[in-house]
């Protein structure tokens, strides 16, 4: 899988717009590139954002693992993320301080 440094990347292009597809209630779905091979072949990555503030990681697979997500997967990640969206700034740290949740800080891109 894609190393930590590889998601800040694309979390940061994400934050600039480069966003490689909207699948609504907050989540964001981009490809990073397999390292000597480019992001066609590399992975994919889903993640949510709180209206313009933090970014957390959904869901991360390989592109030859995983042709496209299934309509069924996409809905049942829009509720975890209009879930995420609901969440409260101290559940929010709960969630991340138990490994429940992970932030993504796109300023970190190293």
């Amino acid at each position: 899988m894609c190393r930590d440094g590889d998601l800040c990347r694309a979390v940061a292009e994400m934050a600039r717009g480069l966003i490689d597809a909207d699948l609504g209630s907050g989540l964001f779905k981009k490809r990073i590139a397999r390292s000597g091979a480019g992001k066609r072949v590399g992975y994919r990555v889903l993640v949510a954002n709180r209206k313009g503030g933090s970014w957390f990681f959904i869901e991360g697979y390989a592109k030859n693992e995983v042709a496209d997500i299934q309509l069924t997967s996409i809905r049942l990640i829009q509720r975890q993320g209009l879930m995420l969206m609901a969440m409260s700034a101290r559940e929010l740290d709960e969630a991340t301080g138990r490994g429940k949740l992970k932030e993504v800080d796109g300023d970190a891109e190293t």
